[in-house]
């Protein structure tokens, strides 16, 4: 049986992937779509440091 901290972290990656998902869907355009990918690399790179 999953602790508290496991069920926090799982649902927190599946609100994440469903935010993701719908940025996606939001895009009409390859600019939109390149300025969404800029967004999240730049996320990511941010929680690297």
């Amino acid at each position: 049986m999953p602790n508290t901290a496991e069920t926090t972290e799982n649902l927190a990656r599946k609100l994440e992937r469903v935010r993701i998902l719908n940025d996606l869907k939001e895009c009409r355009t390859l600019e939109e779509y390149q300025e969404l990918t800029k967004k999240y690399e730049t996320m990511c790179n941010e929680d690297k440091n």
